[in-house]
């Protein structure tokens, strides 16, 4: 039987050392996204019970690492005045953070800081449509309404019918008036090619981010 060289044995300890540097690294990796999560959570549950001084502590730096969930809260924060004074350049700053990452409720909130104080109906009815395509209810609401008005988008009953049955029938509870009220306008070849639009309608899956990591 052959003794191992020195050499071997050199070899043998600097895969040990090179195995156990990767288990740490990994074991590092596992333990900052459960802290990451935690940090949400806990950022989320003092939203919720209104300490928002402690939910910006917890979420600010998650949301500068590029979590967009926390971003969305942020946003929420300077849009309503919540522990922060109120600023809607902040607001559209994180809600834009989250609506560049894919975020649909990035997109909606984003797309309503345009569009409800007519601010830029263009760019609103961009980040509302983008919403609406990943199958966010209320964005698919205003989406249908703005076409069903003919204010702040072109006047088209089929579309608009198409996007109201949608928000509908993922529990919008003010969908369905809006729903009949454009059909009361429309033919029946109109009510017939909305309604197979909306059958033939697929959500389209938002481009994984930094969120997923984060999260």
């Amino acid at each position: 039987m052959r003794l191992p060289t020195c050499g071997a044995r050199k070899k043998d300890n600097m895969r040990f050392h090179s195995y156990r540097f990767l288990i740490c690294a990994f074991a590092l990796v596992l333990c900052s996204a459960y802290l990451c999560g935690a940090d949400f959570q806990a950022g989320k549950r003092a939203y919720e019970q209104k300490d928002f001084a402690s939910a910006m502590k917890e979420l600010a730096p998650l949301a500068q690492q590029g979590n967009a969930d926390a971003q969305i809260f942020l946003g929420k924060m300077y849009m309503s005045g919540q522990g922060v004074p109120k600023d809607a350049d902040m607001a559209v700053k994180w809600f834009r953070a989250a609506a560049d990452q894919g975020n649909a409720e990035g997109q909606f909130f984003l797309g309503a800081m345009y569009l409800l104080p007519a601010k830029d109906i263009a760019e609103g009815l961009k980040w509302m449509r983008l919403s609406a395509e990943q199958g966010m209810p209320d964005a698919q609401l205003l989406l249908g309404m703005a076409y069903l008005k003919g204010r702040d988008a072109p006047h088209d009953l089929v579309e608009a019918d198409m996007w109201l049955e949608l928000a509908a029938s993922r529990g919008d509870k003010f969908a369905p008036s809006q729903h009949e009220q454009a059909e009361k306008q429309m033919s029946p070849d109109q009510i017939a090619k909305a309604r197979a639009l909306a059958a033939a309608w697929k959500p389209r899956t938002a481009p994984s981010s930094s969120n997923d990591r984060n999260k």
